[in-house]
């Protein structure tokens, strides 16, 4: 991310005061990754709020394992509504692109912390 990106970034979060830095960058590193797997996959173009979600679902998960909903907490980010708040800023802010389609209704009820953040690893 260039200086610019990560000025942004602390402008928001000066401005907004809900989530901490890190949960706007773990955002574009999800976003990131998320392109990427498509990619992978043979799928490219525009993601939506709900594959945006499972990517930071997985990411999450590999990163910081029985941690993440600690983690995710300290940052002010308790539910997946509050990554569409964090994606619409920064598009707000251009440092990220969305579609006329786009929708912060894109990242509701997404999925429970508890459930996925708790006993993911159990799971995998």
């Amino acid at each position: 991310m260039s200086d610019d990106g990560f000025d942004t970034i602390q402008r928001l979060v000066a401005a907004d005061g809900r989530y901490r830095r890190e949960a706007y960058e773990f955002t574009l590193e999800a976003l990131t990754w998320t392109l990427s797997r498509h990619r992978r996959e043979g799928r490219v173009g525009h993601i939506n709020g709900e594959e945006l979600c499972d990517g930071i679902r997985e990411l999450a998960n590999r990163s910081f394992g029985f941690l993440t909903k600690t983690v995710f907490a300290r940052w002010g980010v308790t539910r997946t509504e509050d990554f569409g708040e964090i994606v619409f800023a920064m598009a707000d802010a251009e440092l990220l692109a969305k579609q006329e389609t786009d929708s912060k209704a894109d990242f509701a009820n997404g999925y429970d912390f508890d459930e996925v953040f708790e006993q993911a690893l159990i799971y995998e």
